[in-house]
């Protein structure tokens, strides 16, 4: 592979603890910011504005394609002559909420008139939602018996519209299905309801609950199996890893059981792929690599980077993973979701003092074909700071 170059635009210490999810929200239609979300261990929920993505001319093109007027663009303007590790922006805070107990994960949607939620989880075991827009929180639900640390939102579509019968939900109108994860060792699922107005109601009553799990839950993701129903994967702090199904007609079923291994560490993220494919990595540094086929999931390939990996973000045929090293890596996924190529590792991501990373977003930002790929990534660290940088695509 060409290999990717790393900029760095900001690094910032933003929260006085580990920043325990992030979200970075790329937007490039007319009127609409760009910003990122984020949740800490010191109990507050951020939103900031990217500096270097503002409201205005350049938001107006519907991409960055436009050579010149496009923000990203100028930005490398910007960076010719400067080191491209020195970050060129700080961010400035749009809104902070702030709970009285630490917050460990984070999940955001919109409504459909223009409004973003973050639904951030914590140690006070609640869920709350938060609309960006209004600056307030909109529901709420105690939803388990220990600290929530993982949050997954799927939007209902035609075909999983009959997950759960109706009955079992008092909302007139779901549109979201909402996974927990917890400390209390189980994985719960929620009907949600997100209308225009940043308006939610969450159902108090889980849709479905897993008690199969024999450790904390420290990580979940969720994917919709088309016709089927809903596929859940959680990473345990003692390494193991579990996949269940949850059909459409309310029966739910273990797929996969990797158990604990001495030494393995916990398997600190998982993420469903489009294509039935699901990643995790683990304490040992290794990441895996696993598929779903006929209601059953096997292991396809594996590949160690050399440090735990507490964090991990998916663009495209790339997995980007954050370490406790304070480094970053770039997998490259083959055919079949196969590792055959080794990493590219950036190093100090967060600044010179190296520290480890723990939450992570990345996505694609413009489509140039002259230019190659760009992807733009936030990176959140255990001191609190958050980074923002820009990957592209060598030519």
């Amino acid at each position: 592979h060409n290999g990717w170059e790393r900029k760095s635009l900001v690094c910032q210490k933003v929260h006085s603890d580990v920043v325990s999810g992030c979200n970075l929200l790329v937007q490039e239609g007319p009127h609409q910011s760009s910003y990122l979300a984020s949740v800490s261990l010191d109990g507050r929920l951020l939103v900031h504005t990217l500096p270097f993505l503002q409201d205005g001319e350049d938001q107006k093109r519907r991409t960055f394609s436009v050579p010149k007027a496009s923000t990203i663009t100028r930005l490398s303007y910007l960076g010719l002559g400067a080191d491209k590790n020195e970050p060129l922006y700080t961010l400035n805070e749009l809104r902070s909420h702030s709970s009285s107990d630490p917050l460990a994960c984070l999940a955001l949607t919109a409504d459909d008139a223009g409004g973003r939620i973050a639904f951030a989880g914590g140690h006070d075991d609640v869920v709350f939602a938060y609309g960006i827009n209004s600056a307030c929180a909109l529901a709420s639900v105690y939803s388990h018996r220990d600290a929530v640390t993982g949050v997954d939102l799927l939007k209902r579509s035609f075909a999983n519209d009959s997950i759960f019968d109706s009955e079992t939900s008092t909302l007139t109108k779901s549109t979201h299905i909402m996974v927990t994860g917890s400390y209390d060792a189980t994985i719960k699922v929620w009907s949600v309801s997100v209308a225009s107005g940043e308006t939610v109601s969450i159902d108090r009553k889980p849709l479905a609950e897993f008690f199969d799990a024999d450790a904390s839950i420290v990580s979940v993701s969720a994917s919709e199996i088309y016709g089927t129903g809903l596929v859940i994967a959680a990473g345990c702090s003692d390494g193991s890893l579990m996949v269940w199904l949850c059909h459409k007609n309310g029966s739910k079923k273990v797929l996969y059981k990797e158990e604990a291994k001495r030494g393995k560490g916990s398997c600190a993220a998982v993420k469903w792929a489009p294509g039935s494919y699901l990643f995790a990595s683990f304490g040992d540094g290794r990441v895996a690599s696993y598929v779903l086929k006929n209601d059953a999931v096997r292991p396809v390939s594996r590949i160690s980077v050399g440090s735990p990996v507490q964090c991990l973000a998916l663009v495209e045929e790339n997995l980007i993973v954050g370490c406790a090293d304070g480094g970053l890596r770039m997998i490259p996924i083959g055919e079949g979701a196969h590792f055959g190529m080794s990493p590219q590792p950036w190093k100090a991501v967060n600044g010179n003092a190296a520290p480890s990373l723990t939450s992570i977003s990345a996505s694609r930002i413009r489509e140039n074909s002259h230019d190659g790929r760009i992807y733009m990534c936030a990176t959140g660290a255990e001191d609190g700071s958050i980074s923002i940088f820009q990957l592209s695509e060598a030519q």
